[in-house]
C-alpha cells in the first residue's frame, strides 16, 4: 500500500507572504480567473481529504457551505481533517478533528487506506508548522504579482534552507504563476 501525499496548496505574494500582517488576504482574489479556477478545481478533485487548521476551517466553512458550483461542491462534499487543540465540534462536515501531536496525526492520516491526496488549505501558521516538520510532500503555490512588504509566510522560521524542485508550472492570464514543487 502506498502512503497518501500531503499537498500544501497556497496563494502567496511575490515577496512570499500568504497574508498581510493583520491576517487579511483579500489582495489575492483580483488575480483569480477562469484558467486559475480550472487549475484549482483539478487539485480539489484529486483530494481525498481537505486538511486545515482551526482558523482556516472557521473562515472557509461558512463561505463554502453557502456557495454553489464545482469548487464549492468539491469543498463541501469531501471530508475535512481539522487540526486544532481547541475546537470541540466541527459544524462544516463531514469533518474529523485531530488534536494530538501534528507529525503523529499526519502520519495516521497518511496511513489510512483512502483515495486521493491530503490537500492542505493552510493559513500560514498551519502551513509553517507542516513545513518546519518536513511533512509536506508537494507544494502547489500560486504566486500573484503583488508585493505586500510584510505579512505571514508559510516558510518563516525555517531551521535550514528548504530546497525544492519545480516539477510543473502554469502561468495564468492574470499574470499569476502556479507551480508544483517537491522537496529535494
Amino acid at each position: 500500500m502506498r502512503e497518501r501525499k500531503v499537498v500544501l496548496k497556497m496563494v502567496v505574494s511575490l515577496d512570499g507572504f500568504a497574508t498581510s500582517p493583520d491576517g487579511t488576504h483579500e489582495w489575492m482574489f483580483e488575480w483569480f480567473g477562469d484558467d486559475s479556477g480550472e487549475w484549482n478545481h483539478r487539485a480539489l478533485e484529486a483530494a481525498g481529504v481537505h486538511a486545515m487548521g482551526r482558523r482556516s476551517y472557521e473562515i472557509m466553512g461558512p463561505h463554502w457551505a453557502a456557495s454553489e458550483g464545482p469548487i464549492a461542491t468539491a469543498m463541501n462534499e469531501k471530508p475535512k481533517a481539522v487540526f486544532s487543540h481547541t475546537l470541540e465540534k466541527a459544524q462544516w462536515g463531514p469533518a474529523e478533528i485531530f488534536g494530538g501531536e501534528l507529525a503523529a496525526e499526519i502520519a495516521q492520516l497518511k496511513a489510512r487506506d483512502d483515495e486521493g491526496t491530503i490537500l492542505v488549505h493552510g493559513g500560514p501558521t498551519f502551513a509553517k508548522s507542516l513545513t518546519r516538520l518536513g511533512l509536506v510532500d508537494e507544494y502547489q503555490l500560486t504566486t500573484v504579482p503583488i508585493a505586500i512588504g510584510a505579512g505571514r509566510s508559510p516558510f518563516a522560521d525555517l531551521r535550514e534552507h528548504l530546497k525544492l524542485d519545480v516539477v510543473d508550472e502554469q502561468r495564468f492570464q492574470s499574470g499569476a504563476l502556479a507551480q508544483i514543487l517537491v522537496p529535494q
